[in-house]
């Protein structure tokens, strides 16, 4: 093995000496999207350009040459009124997800697995040399290491097939030392990968040999990803610093470009960034002082000769512009606005989940008023619907969306028209402020990044080693890569400034939605057809604590009919209705009370970030909660601590691992003589229809809560949940979920059926 010879490097590399190799993983077709796809030919098309030979080019893509279906393409929303459409039931069913073989013009591709991989690198080893510069580009697949995230993993093709930053640490370790390799890396936590610079160190310091660029740090995703789930192409960092590098063909402006030009929540990074914040993290820890301190006390050295810093403070000035945003100067001033931002953030976010909940329910209703119609009732059906080619189904969205627009324009006796029009505002200026803030957030620790950097120069200019300054300055020569500037740049590409943050903090008012604090439901259709309801009638399921409703009197079991002589008529119009209410100004509104009609006044408050707890699950040892059940089939308890020991099952019809415990359930129940109380919160109704095609052996009492009163008294929040109680009623056992290795997980209990050892009676 040569020793590493830390010797300048050259910014412009001739097409001769550049290898390159793309990796876009992908996992499966279904998370592998077509911006994947875009990047890997736009990066493909660059260094074509810049007189890449042929030979020099490798892409890992998916499955390869395989010319199965490996990447999923969805239409982006063509139409102006498509939000009629978004998020109801028909939505994915009208713009299916497709899948198509991943093709990149006039190059082979080979498949994303490990063994590839380090087959590529093992040739590379004999074929790589002085003056050889390998450019290593991964697009958006990554995945977080819990246990150690500067050990994250780029996704490869397959089930467990990855490449973590040790591996690809060791498989760059076996090139020549004097190759300059870069990475460019947009996948999610990359910047865990920035610890590839420790690769062939040179006396105890990273020899420069390795650098790179990349889109987040080791905890972050990368929200450029998945762009089309934005309803938003050509976004994130892939695509911007791309578009950049096409302009000069220099990495380090591409970087820095990006840093104001990208609009999602990623946050870019350099080696070099990382690694003058080691050297401030070891000297922080040196003196004994806290990392903003340290960092703090170089930019004022730094900032007493301003002039000197000017790119960076204009940098800086730049993205606060461009995100209207302030412009920091410390670590310590940056820290007082985040706790602000990140308040402000959390409550927009809170109010557009709201709106758009909202919003879906109203857009369903008036969805389902459309396919209620003669004419609409065959073409929507989901049997007409499979039968459509992509074209057909492109050219029946758009009746569907111009039928949906018309209706609700049309619609004035119920004003459900304006009350659409009404949440689609709310809820697409809450959106966009939320994602607004989401980004500025990301933005903090850009500039965060810039503010630390610049500590760090004044670190290395006067206080640090000299094998520290040379590894810092082989560091920044290793990423000025350039590629041959290209016959035709791009045009610059041009964007457009956030409004001021305070502007978005006055949006936060305007978006405010009232509340009621209440959970709800539809009530059963029993109950629908004996009380002969309107269809937006809901049954109250949880009413909250210190809420408007617990102070209106409303109570579990009530159902709310709507304000006077004003009924709800569609499914989850309570919502809408308040939402939309006035804050502190008082509603009348009807609820039936068993065979009570009774007229209540409501009056709303403003929405909370977080609403009321409510009791989690009873501890071990503690006395059970009292219960009440509806008796579906058999006699479930009215009283727990009745001398025997019982064992809750909270289950649902639709619950897979439910049903995969059922004969561990009642292996127990056999063996251990407890009987087995099946609950689940479905009507009954749902229950009969499921027990007519399920023929698998079920415990014999099983019982309805229709209200989730018992859910909530065992701090229930998902099925299967399992509760032991003894004879006394107290709670012995208490597990949630279930997979064959952790069975029932109650202590002492040992089931033959799952792990072959006989049972304990």
């Amino acid at each position: 093995m040569l020793c590493a010879v830390r010797v300048p490097l050259a910014a412009q590399v001739d097409g001769a000496h550049l290898h390159v190799l793309i990796t876009d993983g992908g996992s499966t077709p279904a998370q592998n999207y077509q911006s994947h796809l875009l990047h890997v030919q736009q990066m493909a098309e660059l260094v074509r350009r810049a007189g890449v030979q042929a030979d020099h080019l490798t892409i890992f893509a998916s499955d390869g040459a395989n010319p199965a279906p490996d990447l999923a393409v969805r239409d982006v929303e063509p139409e102006r009124d498509f939000w009629l459409l978004d998020g109801t039931r028909l939505d994915r069913t009208l713009r299916p997800v497709t899948y198509v073989d991943s093709v990149v013009p006039g190059v082979i591709l080979e498949a994303a697995r490990r063994d590839r991989l380090r087959r590529w690198f093992k040739i590379a080893s004999r074929r790589l040399g002085l003056d050889d510069t390998l450019l290593l580009y991964v697009t958006d697949h990554g995945t977080r290491n819990e246990q150690n995230t500067a050990n994250n993993r780029i996704t490869l093709w397959g089930k467990d097939e990855w490449l973590s930053v040790r591996e690809l640490a060791e498989l760059i370790g076996k090139l020549d030392p004097r190759v300059r390799v870069v990475t460019l890396m947009s996948q999610c936590y990359s910047g865990a990968f920035a610890n590839l610079i420790d690769v062939h160190p040179t006396d105890g310091v990273p020899s420069g040999g390795v650098c790179g660029f990349y889109s987040s740090t080791p905890e972050r995703p990368a929200y450029g990803c998945y762009p089309e789930n934005r309803g938003v192409a050509n976004v994130g960092h892939s695509f911007d610093f791309l578009r950049a590098l096409a302009e000069t063909g220099r990495f380090p402006d591409a970087h820095a470009r990006v840093l104001v030009v990208d609009r999602t929540p990623d946050v870019p990074l350099a080696s070099s960034d990382v690694y003058l914040e080691r050297l401030l993290d070891q000297r922080a820890s040196q003196e004994g002082r806290e990392h903003t301190a340290v960092v703090d006390g170089y930019l004022d050295e730094a900032w007493r000769d301003r002039a000197a810093w000017e790119p960076e403070i204009r940098l800086l000035d730049r993205i606060g512009h461009a995100f209207g945003y302030f412009s920091p100067r410390s670590l310590a001033e940056l820290d007082e606005q985040t706790t602000r931002l990140s308040q402000l953030s959390e409550q927009i976010k809170t109010y557009a989940k709201a709106w758009k909940a909202a919003l879906v329910d109203a857009a369903q209703a008036n969805l389902d008023r459309l396919i209620a119609e003669p004419q609409w009732v065959s073409r929507l059906s989901d049997q007409e619907i499979r039968k459509l080619d992509p074209g057909q189904a492109h050219r029946l969205t758009a009746s569907v969306v111009e039928a949906l627009a018309q209706q609700a324009r049309n619609d004035h006796v119920r004003a459900r028209g304006a009350r659409l029009r009404k949440l689609h505002e709310k809820s697409d200026a809450a959106s966009a402020a939320s994602y607004r803030m989401e980004v500025r957030l990301a933005v903090v620790l850009r500039m965060r990044t810039i503010l630390t950097t610049v500590a760090g120069r004044v670190y290395i200019a006067a206080h640090a080693t000299p094998a520290e300054r040379a590894a810092y300055q082989a560091i920044r020569d290793c990423e000025s890569l350039q590629l041959p500037v290209p016959a035709e740049p791009a045009p610059v590409q041009e964007v457009t400034a956030f409004p001021p943050f305070e502007e978005d903090a006055r949006n936060a008012e305007a978006v405010l939605p009232a509340w009621m604090g209440i959970t709800f439901r539809d009530p059963s259709q029993e109950t629908r057809r004996d009380r002969r309801l309107d269809a937006g009638a809901s049954s109250v399921m949880t009413v909250f604590p210190d809420s408007p409703a617990r102070a209106a009197g409303l109570e579990v079991g009530d159902i709310v009919l709507g304000p006077p002589k004003k009924p709800f008529l569609e499914r989850g119009e309570i919502r809408a209705w308040t939402m939309l209410s006035a804050i502190d100004e008082p509603r009348p509104i009807e609820v039936l009370r068993g065979d009570q009609r009774l007229l209540l006044t409501l009056v709303p408050k403003p929405f909370p970030i977080k609403w009321p707890e409510l009791p989690g699950p009873p501890k071990i040892e503690s006395r059970a909660p009292e219960i009440r059940l509806d008796p579906y089939r058999g006699t479930p308890p009215t009283v727990l601590a009745d001398g025997r020991s019982h064992l809750l099952f909270f289950w649902a019809t639709w619950c897979a691992p439910c049903k995969a415990s059922l004969p561990e359930v009642l292996a127990f129940e056999r063996e251990r003589d407890t009987p087995v109380v099946a609950i689940t919160d479905e009507y009954a109704d749902h229950l009969d229809a499921f027990f007519r095609s399920f023929d698998q052996p079920f415990p014999a009492t099983v019982a309805v809560d229709p209200y989730r009163r018992a859910f909530q008294a065992f701090g229930v929040s998902g099925t299967p949940t399992y509760v032991l109680v003894d004879g006394e009623g107290v709670v012995r056992a208490y597990a949630s979920g279930y997979t064959r290795d952790k069975g029932l997980a109650i202590k002492g209990w040992s089931w033959a059926g799952r792990d072959g050892k006989p049972p304990e009676r």
